[in-house]
């Protein structure tokens, strides 16, 4: 999502650079863009209105009028973030009644677990040359707590940025895994979606949406309250590694000893 590419942008350019300035402003001002002329972003920014253009086009989006549609979504998709706490209760309450709902829902996900593609999904990580991650929002941050762990164990992990513009060299045995929660990526970036389609590299899609359409293969966290969808992700990423580390361990781990890279 939109939030996404800002952050990389704030965190990879110079705090001076316009790309920066821009990022910036809109960031803080999110809420006002979509009654924001071109114009009226330019003068705040105090750029002109053809780098605002030439921003939005570098963000992936065809023009200004596209951006700000973008902006909207990212709006409507936070009013329906869940609340997991009730404003009526104290912090003990609360917690009790998180602590209920989360153990409901663990207990759920772990009798429903597709445990057949589950493994088949750590075993072609696990023998995979390495492994592109594409995720948004909350997503994320679970891909950086990927690449960590598995490239502790030799396997490479790149993160693809936002609108995946970015060119690499894909070996035949790289694996594409997208992350998308709640399968919002594909409603958002569908010419991003067709991109990685169109790569004939082996592909997964991880999400708690099961009516989510794909075409190549796909891993549904069963999930019975889409409130909590987002720690049910959590849960079966923390699987997944600690499965790969189990295989790894078996074998003498010889990722590290090879130091495959892509």
């Amino acid at each position: 999502m939109i939030d996404s590419k800002l952050n990389d942008i704030l965190n990879s350019y110079d705090c001076n650079d316009s790309s920066y300035i821009i990022s910036d402003y809109i960031k803080k001002n999110m809420k006002k863009i979509p009654a924001l002329s071109i114009g009226e972003v330019a003068k705040s920014c105090f750029v002109s209105k053809g780098q605002i253009s030439k921003f939005v086009k570098k963000l992936g989006y065809e023009s200004y009028p596209d951006f700000k549609d973008a902006c909207i979504d990212y709006l409507e998709a936070q009013i329906q973030k869940p609340e997991y706490f009730i404003s009526e209760y104290d912090l003990k309450k609360n917690v009790k009644r998180f602590t209920f709902q989360y153990i409901e829902m663990m207990q759920s996900l772990v009798l429903n677990m597709d445990y057949e593609t589950l493994n088949q999904l750590i075993t072609n990580i696990f023998n995979s040359r390495g492994i592109c991650l594409f995720a948004q929002g909350e997503a994320r941050a679970i891909c950086q707590i990927l690449q960590i762990e598995l490239g502790n164990l030799g396997i490479p992990i790149s993160i693809n940025n936002t609108d995946f513009s970015r060119n690499f060299y894909y070996h035949e045995d790289v694996m594409i895994l997208i992350i998308s929660i709640n399968g919002r990526s594909f409603e958002f970036n569908k010419s991003v979606i067709r991109k990685i389609l169109n790569m004939t590299n082996e592909t997964w899609v991880i999400t708690c949406n099961r009516e989510l359409s794909f075409p190549k293969k796909k891993y549904v966290v069963s999930t019975t309250k889409s409130d909590l969808n987002e720690f049910a992700m959590r849960f079966v990423i923390d699987i997944i590694i600690a499965g790969v580390k189990e295989m790894s361990a078996q074998q003498g781990n010889p990722k590290i000893k090879e130091n495959k890279s892509f």
